[in-house]
């Protein structure tokens, strides 16, 4: 088995954002009286669309509203995170590495096409991907392959040589629904809640090398 791709989820993955989205979250949902703690956060809205949160939060809202729900609430995340957005731990040199060796790089996140570009473009990550496909471009969310796959296509790479990182636990089921090997990164979640979801866990990318040899077999 030979790795050509790796397939990165962006929250949460290229950055240890969980805390900054859970906070505006949690003032989204004081302007807007709905229940939402820790627990609720990570089994019901990490991964997931806005479109599907704002479907599961909201009795039918229209299109119009959703766009305007959600660029509240992420206006509210990139405001309190501006000040301390940096790349997850040891990613630079992960991506250097992956280039050097010819691997093909890919970003597939629930996130919306605005936070993308601000995440990529202050960090100046966007030239070290070949792909990117985020949540305006899929008609199902995580839980449900279609992101993958649909990476997977535009690479032209059959998913079973494409490696994802994720740290939900609806990313994780979509990688291995669109049979990709998948490595679990405890960020959003505690190791013991990714157990038995993925056979691989890291906390950053300083300790991919060996979970990388296993893979690479």
């Amino acid at each position: 088995m030979t790795i050509k791709a790796v397939i990165f989820d962006m929250d949460g993955v290229i950055v240890d954002n969980h805390k900054f989205h859970y906070m505006a979250w949690k003032q989204f949902s004081e302007n807007y009286s709905f229940e939402l703690d820790e627990e609720i956060y990570r089994e019901r809205f990490n991964g997931k669309t806005n479109r599907d949160i704002f479907q599961m939060i909201f009795d039918d809202p229209s299109d119009e509203e959703i766009e305007v729900y959600s660029q509240e609430k992420e206006s509210m995340y990139r405001e309190l995170y501006f000040d301390d957005l940096t790349p997850h731990k040891g990613l630079l040199d992960f991506l250097a590495s992956l280039k050097r060796n010819q691997v093909k790089i890919a970003l597939a996140t629930s996130a919306p096409t605005e936070n993308v570009d601000w995440t990529l473009d202050n960090l100046q990550l966007r030239p070290f991907f070949d792909v990117i496909v985020d949540g305006s471009e899929v008609e199902n969310g995580k839980p449900d392959p279609e992101i993958y796959l649909k990476v997977c296509d535009k690479l032209e790479i059959h998913p079973k040589y494409c490696v994802v990182f994720e740290d939900s636990l609806a990313g994780i089921e979509s990688g291995l629904e669109a049979e990709c090997m998948v490595v679990g990164m405890a960020t959003s979640h505690e190791d013991w809640e990714l157990e038995g979801k993925t056979d691989h866990i890291i906390h950053d990318f300083t300790e991919v090398r060996g979970v990388w040899m296993r893979l690479d077999k």
